[in-house]
């Protein structure tokens, strides 16, 4: 290693904010690298300087390429290569964007992500497909760390990358915000203010937004054929940003507009989690689904397709409950058997929330410093 006071991490990301899954991971890498010595400094493009400073960092900002494109993708993987050379930093994390000899955190698969969603292949010089295709075809780093079973299959398919060099690594969730308690606090007042009678079910899909990747027409639908299996007794909820209208058009043209709400993010979205009797992602492909873990930590009964990386947690113990997106009468029909038997409804979400503490964010960072601690003892040395 370099001869810095300590070691010196660098993690590069255009964007560090907390509002996504990315950033939070970034913070948190930020966090244990601190705790085991490290000066950190968090490389990006834009960035919140307090938060980064709260998990323990320093940010560094790097000119922005002013035009969209795969030439705003690798400006920024040349300004980090630019300023690595000057300070010759002992490890440097890259989240997709950047070429690293260490690690390289991966947060999606565009190209498994387009077929899922169209059903064809990413156009020449995709902006984000591009500076992938350059970072994984290259193959410096010593590790891939991915959010799922799914990603690592895709890595080695298309990539040729050996799956010894590949790490699964499941995003955490913060078991204080997470919980049964803060989650059924405000229960019955939450569904009262979505218009849920006292007698009928709550379903809903909780995200942050890409409503198309996340099928909320697939939802819509099967919201639409659970209502012929019970009819009036269900009220549906979608959270997230997007512009819900053509799903909104769609649930009017199916007559069901009324048994909906439509809520954009919330920073207390436990509150919906906890409303809910089952939570359901239907997504035609989530790299991992960060909102499932949520709800599961928070009681409630999920519901995954199998293009969801989270449901590779439940599908070996609860088969039931990992489905094919476009099998609407499934769903539908897997919904109704969890409504009708109370007993069973409340035994899967305690169990869901017993699973999901093995994946709270302290028991996530704790492999993170194995992980890194491993990383140093093979590679001592550049």
């Amino acid at each position: 290693m370099t001869e810095h006071a300590s070691p010196l991490a660098a993690i590069a990301i255009r964007q560090v904010e907390k509002s996504t899954g990315a950033s939070r991971i970034a913070l948190a890498q930020a966090e244990v690298l601190t705790r085991m010595g490290c000066q950190v400094v968090v490389i990006a493009e834009r960035g919140n300087a307090e938060l980064v400073a709260r998990a323990g960092a320093r940010l560094v900002k790097t000119w922005r390429w002013p035009f969209k494109g795969a030439r705003r993708r690798f400006w920024f993987n040349r300004r980090v290569q630019r300023w690595t050379r000057r300070h010759l930093p002992d490890l440097l994390i890259s989240h997709g964007d950047v070429e690293t000899p260490d690690v390289v955190y991966l947060h999606n698969c565009v190209h498994l992500a387009s077929q899922a969603i169209h059903g064809q292949a990413l156009p020449l010089r995709h902006e984000v497909a591009a500076i992938h295709d350059h970072v994984l075809k290259g193959k410096r780093f010593r590790r891939v760390a991915v959010n799922s079973r799914m990603m690592g299959n895709e890595l080695t398919v298309r990539y040729g990358i050996d799956p010894d060099r590949i790490d699964i690594s499941y995003p955490g969730y913060d078991p204080e915000q997470f919980c049964l308690e803060r989650a059924r606090a405000d229960r019955a007042q939450v569904r009262q203010s979505l218009g849920v009678e006292p007698d009928s079910f709550l379903i809903g899909l909780v995200t942050s937004g890409n409503f198309k990747k996340r099928n909320v027409e697939g939802f819509v639908e099967i919201a639409a054929a659970l209502n012929q299996l019970m009819p009036g007794r269900c009220h549906f909820l979608v959270v997230g940003k997007d512009d819900a209208s053509p799903w909104q058009h769609k649930a009017a043209d199916l007559g069901i507009a009324e048994q909906f709400s439509w809520q954009s993010t919330v920073n207390d979205v436990e509150i919906f989690y906890g409303a809910l009797d089952i939570f359901m992602l239907p997504a035609h492909i989530e790299e991992f689904g960060l909102v499932a873990l949520e709800a599961m930590a928070c009681g409630t009964p999920v519901m995954l397709s199998m293009g969801v990386g989270c449901a590779e947690l439940i599908e070996d113990r609860y088969p039931e409950l990992v489905l094919d997106a476009g099998n609407v009468q499934k769903w539908a029909q897997c919904a109704r058997a969890i409504l009708e038997d109370p007993d069973r409804c409340e035994m899967l979400g305690n169990e869901l929330a017993s699973l999901a503490k093995n994946y709270s964010h302290g028991q996530q960072q704790q492999k993170l410093i194995n992980a890194f601690k491993a990383l140093v003892d093979e590679y001592p040395a550049r």
